[in-house]
């Protein structure tokens, strides 16, 4: 590795993204300028959210009266100097537990949340074993294993014995063990490529691409830059890497140069002829958008009845006085634990015609459990009073939402399950993918929404807004927070009603209409009494039920899938 000094969240960020290793050797060879770190008020959350979580853990060592040695800060130190200074706390007086240990070991540099001596029940022998503490609730992810498997060996080298075991401490307050062994073999392998990674410095041939790590990374802004620049095929709504590659093996390696591809006679390896038409156009209406102020569109047409592509307007009900529309808004990070749907929002229309917005909330799990229900029965019985009325939202969120939380409550179970299998919830977000091209780079609300004359008029700018707004009320109480939460809100169902009528304004003359209510299959009811009754009795049999019934909600949902030879084609 030579003079290098790298952290394992610098591992991490290369797993994701090759490119990251080379920006770096770039910036250390004077050829690219530092990027000023661009950290969001959510991300800025996030991070505190993982102090809080880490903290609760060192309580937790705490209250189990174990002995522990909290490492002095850094102030200011040299990171080696630091390490220096703190030298082998494994050594002489036998702390349980070791919190925030700096190492430096064959080239890297890291600090571990916590190392933990474990004793040995038959021979009393002592070794020490790292902990982290991460959000994640159910699984430990690939970045996670791989920054213990360093401080293992560093651990090791300081100590003298290999840790049999390492840990996260999920968000979810449950500890994930896993063997060193079962992972040191790929670890061994990983630091191979990593030095060559390394070693390749600012001349890695690499190139970047768009990936999960985007939203964090220094470099972020400067790829964005460089994207912008060439024209990049990153930018095509719904393209796919294998398809980029492909087009770039096939001399198009620019937005302008698919747009202006002459289908069907050109043809490139790798795509089908439909999916190439479908980019291709894609392309073009996104060029045009930058030319003109109202967004471009497209009707599809369906050329393969293997797929939904182009079905997404036959998929539209007619629509019904008692028609509603649903979005909520949720805190990923309530609590290390869980998250929470704290706002259910539905807009209807009364007697007289005008449109209301009505709110749920909840401000804790039981609360947001009794929300999800009150919910539910009111859609139900919306619709005993309206048949053929159906609830309305963008992605599946909200039904999957409302499914979930229904669970623990039989009578609700029941009602969803009915609303579901019967065709009462219509994803516009499908309709509209796989009805229409847009001239957006995405195909979020917030781009659709520009077909129609709507206009948003809240301070809040998006859903992380929300989130921000909500934590900002949990802990000072102002009520001017679910203010603007529930105007966000508003405006998203009302966006959602403009274009569903925009959807149904633009369905070609000779479209039909979706069924209103769909028949449920034969064994659907049997089924669905099978897994409400498993519900009810708890415990392991809940989780039965849940098994029973998942497959059975997402062929309910979208049943177009469950036909021999169905597949989907999303853009």
């Amino acid at each position: 590795m030579g003079e290098h000094l790298i952290t394992p969240s610098k591992v991490t960020a290369w797993l994701e993204c090759p490119h990251y290793l080379t920006s770096q050797g770039r910036v250390e060879d004077g050829s690219l300028t530092v990027p000023k770190p661009v950290f969001g008020s959510f991300a800025e959350l996030v991070m505190a959210k993982g102090r809080e979580h880490e903290d609760a853990c060192l309580q937790a060592y705490r209250e189990e009266d174990r002995s522990i040695l909290s490492v002095e800060d850094r102030r200011g130190r040299t990171f080696e100097q630091w390490v220096a200074d703190v030298g082998n706390p494994f050594a002489g007086k036998r702390y349980d537990v070791v919190y925030q240990m700096p190492f430096i070991h064959d080239g890297m540099r890291g600090i571990a949340d916590f190392v933990i001596k474990v004793s040995d029940p038959e021979t009393g022998a002592v070794r020490y074993e790292p902990v982290d503490a991460k959000l994640v609730r159910t699984d430990a992810k690939p970045g996670h294993v791989l920054q213990l498997c360093f401080y293992a060996d560093a651990i090791e080298a300081l100590t003298g014995i290999d840790p049999e075991n390492m840990h996260v401490w999920l968000g979810s307050n449950r500890t994930e063990s896993l063997r060193i062994k079962a992972f040191r073999p790929y670890w061994r392998r990983l630091r191979h490529s990593l030095a060559a990674a390394l070693a390749a410095g600012p001349h890695g041939d690499t190139e970047p691409l768009p990936c999960t790590h985007c939203e964090y990374c220094e470099f972020n802004t400067t790829c964005e830059e460089q994207w912008r620049r060439e024209d990049s095929l990153v930018y095509v709504a719904g393209i796919r890497r294998s398809e980029i590659e492909a087009f770039k093996a096939g001399a198009v390696a620019t937005l302008t140069q698919l747009a202006d591809l002459n289908h069907p006679a050109d043809e490139i390896d790798g795509i089908r002829s439909e999916r190439l038409k479908r980019l291709s156009q894609q392309a073009k209406l996104q060029r045009i958008a930058l030319q003109q102020d109202a967004m471009p569109f497209s009707i599809a047409e369906s050329e393969d009845d293997q797929t939904r592509w182009g079905l997404g307007l036959e998929k539209l009900p007619r629509p019904d006085d008692g028609d509603v529309f649903i979005d909520f808004e949720g805190h990923p990070l309530w609590r290390p634990e869980a998250g929470l749907w704290f706002l259910f929002g539905l807009l209807e229309r009364d007697a007289n015609g005008q449109w209301n917005f009505r709110t749920w909330w909840a401000n804790d799990k039981k609360g947001e459990s009794t929300a999800a229900a009150a919910l539910i029965a009111y859609i139900a019985a919306r619709r005993d009073q309206f048949p053929e009325m159906h609830a309305y939202h963008y992605n599946h969120t909200e039904r999957s939402v409302l499914q979930s939380l229904a669970d623990g409550h039989p009578g609700a179970e029941a009602q969803v399950t009915e609303l579901v299998s019967t065709g009462a919830f219509i994803d516009l977000y499908q309709v509209g993918l796989n009805g229409i091209q847009i001239g957006a780079e995405s195909y979020g609300l917030k781009h659709m929404e520009k077909l129609t004359d709507f206009r948003r008029n809240h301070e809040i700018d998006k859903g992380a807004g929300a989130v921000l707004k909500y934590e900002h009320y949990m802990t000072h109480g102002d009520q001017a927070d679910l203010a603007a939460i529930a105007a966000y809100n508003e405006d998203d169902v009302r966006a959602t009603r403009a274009l569903r009528d925009w959807l149904v304004a633009n369905r070609p003359p000779d479209t039909d209409w979706r069924a209103a209510y769909t028949e449920p299959e034969d064994d659907s009811h049997e089924l669905d009494e099978t897994v409400v009754r498993l519900h009810a009795r708890g415990g392991d049999e809940h989780f039965l039920g849940d098994l029973l019934g998942y497959w059975s909600r997402e062929r309910k949902a979208y049943p177009e899938m469950s036909g021999p030879g169905r597949r989907s084609v999303l853009v």
